[in-house]
């Protein structure tokens, strides 16, 4: 198109303007191509955070549950021993 205006016009200042759009056209594209890609890191870095969020959440719950079955463990083991220590004074009782 370019070459058919100057060959036209017989004048070089129509270069000027196909060149200028044509450097506008890529810069509006390549801005398009940007707000693509920033919309969709925008999402997946969203995603990432609510799944670390997840995660942490998991390992807190298990540390909760391990904490918890550890004291009920020990519970356990002061009830042995409670009644380990009655079962001797019983036995030592009947002597």
């Amino acid at each position: 198109m370019m070459y058919i205006v100057r060959d036209a016009e017989q004048t070089y200042w129509y270069d000027s303007f196909f060149i200028l759009c044509v450097l506008f056209g890529a810069f509006f594209v390549l801005n398009l191509m940007i707000a693509v890609q920033f919309t969709y890191l925008g999402e997946a870095f969203d995603e990432e955070e609510r799944r670390q969020k997840e995660h942490l959440a998991k390992l807190k719950q298990k540390k909760k549950l391990k904490q918890q079955h550890e004291e009920d463990s020990v519970f356990d083991e002061d009830d042995e021993e409670d009644s380990e220590s009655s079962s001797e004074e019983e036995v030592e009782e009947e002597n």
